[in-house]
């Protein structure tokens, strides 16, 4: 094989190496990916290659997630505008004004290693969930986590379109840490449309 497959199913391996793929930008969203070419790259037959395409589209990870990209946002945005609105009623706002801060720093500390980006990025949204006392949203967020990163990671690939998402990040912080609730709720709304703005105007100049 010209990519080492071992321990599970066959399918489920390469299903993993193509997320990876498609999470370090080797795949773009929404490229095709052709059965036959696959079965070149690991040296497998077509069925675990199938297997893995299909199972990539039930997640909506290509092609599907290009065309639905903006609205899955602004989906994943509603639920973070009402984590943050219950999270403001919390007894713990000394603690999760420390974490928010604790994430941020982070991002801006890490802006040039995708990973420790943003992973505390996601670490910055998942404070209002897991302080806002709705198990359904908690568990909803997390549903969707892959899928959210995976559009972030895509539409913040240059460097540059990452420092202006840290300053949002403070901006909302700075709101929610002032008792702005209103305000911190709608600069979240802001910063998720600058994401979809990201991600449009990439598949504009694709």
């Amino acid at each position: 094989m010209s990519e080492l497959l071992q321990r599970r199913s066959l399918s489920e391996q390469v299903y993993d190496v193509l997320i990876h793929d498609i999470v370090t930008g080797q795949i773009a969203l929404g490229d095709r990916l052709i059965n036959r070419e696959l079965q070149t790259r690991f040296g497998v037959s077509s069925t675990p290659i199938r297997d893995a395409i299909n199972k990539l589209y039930q997640d909506g990870l290509i092609r599907e997630l290009t065309n639905s990209g903006a609205q899955l946002i602004h989906f994943i945005m509603m639920l973070a505008c009402e984590a943050l609105a219950l999270a403001s009623q919390s007894d713990q706002q000394a603690e999760i004004v420390r974490l928010l801060h604790e994430y941020q720093d982070a991002m801006e500390a890490s802006q040039e290693n995708d990973t420790e980006y943003f992973g505390a990025d996601y670490r910055f949204h998942k404070v209002f969930f897991d302080y806002c006392g709705n198990r359904f949203l908690k568990e909803t967020y997390k549903r969707y986590n892959r899928i959210r990163s995976l559009l972030i990671s895509s539409a913040m690939r240059a460097s540059r379109d990452r420092q202006p998402s840290v300053d949002q990040h403070r901006q909302i912080t700075a709101a929610f840490e002032a008792g702005q609730f209103d305000l911190a709720r709608e600069q979240m709304r802001e910063h998720y449309q600058y994401g979809v703005h990201l991600l449009l105007d990439r598949e504009n100049h694709a």
